[in-house]
């Protein structure tokens, strides 16, 4: 008795760690990028009081929400305010369009104290089309601080992707096969009990019965409307999460062995 509660047990919490895994929110994709600003990346050089300048900033991009966000400080600026700072399209050397603005301008300048300012914006509004465009050449973008005295752009850098820090959210594809070849190990061994008790129960000892019992185990209505119930909720946890095509097939697979380990128990039930 104690060994049939503590495999129970030990079932139903697998199916509740695997059900909550599954329905874990979508992680947003985020893709980070920096870049070393100097005076001397400007189109001309800087040679007026701002020369010496120089800076960093830490461009993050989600591709989920479509948005950007702009981290950035600078240094040893002779310049009393900064007044703009956007993403540029364009190689080195070259002067190039705007693409993502930071929404500074003149009339909302940044305050520079001490020869030093820094700034940051989170969930600037861009497009799919112009994440996708900088996440496959960063190095075509670069990202521009404008001073008073230099209006034209007094440090400048281009972007450089960072490796993808670890994140917490849904499984990888690896994690998803980890997860199923844990529940189907599950299964298989609670219809390997489930059937041999009904076997036994059956014809006594023998073990040429056994087979049968096993066979016994399966009631096909009973697993069709359990796998309709599972499957349904699953479906309803993965649209209000938004999950992906991954999370989409790890979870309606994983909830095809859930219900029939669910259907095995009431099915042994049933016949008690």
């Amino acid at each position: 008795m104690k060994r049939k509660i503590a495999s129970a047990a030990l079932i139903l919490l697998t199916m509740i760690a695997v059900a909550s895994v599954a329905t874990r929110p979508a992680r947003a994709e985020i893709v980070v990028f920096t870049a070393q600003m100097l005076a001397a990346n400007e189109v001309p050089p800087i040679s007026n009081a701002d020369l010496n300048a120089f800076g960093n900033v830490t461009v993050t991009l989600d591709t989920v929400a479509n948005t950007a966000s702009f981290a950035w400080s600078v240094t040893n600026v002779a310049s009393p305010a900064i007044i703009l700072s956007h993403i540029h399209e364009g190689p080195p050397g070259v002067i190039g369009p705007v693409r993502i603005d930071s929404g500074i301008t003149p009339a909302t300048p940044v305050t520079v104290v001490g020869g030093s300012a820094s700034f940051s914006k989170s969930d600037i509004s861009t497009t799919a089309a112009q994440i996708a465009a900088i996440i496959a050449n960063p190095g075509g973008f670069y990202f521009n601080v404008h001073s008073t005295l230099n209006p034209v752009g007094v440090v400048r850098g281009q972007l450089v992707r960072q490796a993808a820090a670890p994140t917490g959210g849904t499984p990888t594809l690896s994690e998803w096969g980890a997860i199923l070849m844990g529940l189907l190990i599950v299964a298989a061994c609670v219809f390997f009990l489930v059937g041999r008790k009904s076997g036994l129960a059956l014809a006594g000892s023998e073990a040429s019965t056994s087979f049968e019992g096993q066979s016994q185990a399966i009631d096909w209505k009973l697993l069709a409307r359990v796998t309709m119930y599972v499957e349904a909720a699953i479906v309803l946890g993965l649209i209000a999460f938004k999950a992906g095509p991954t999370d989409v097939v790890g979870a309606l697979t994983s909830g095809l062995l859930i219900a029939f380990i669910i259907h095995v128990f009431a099915g042994a039930a049933r016949r008690r």
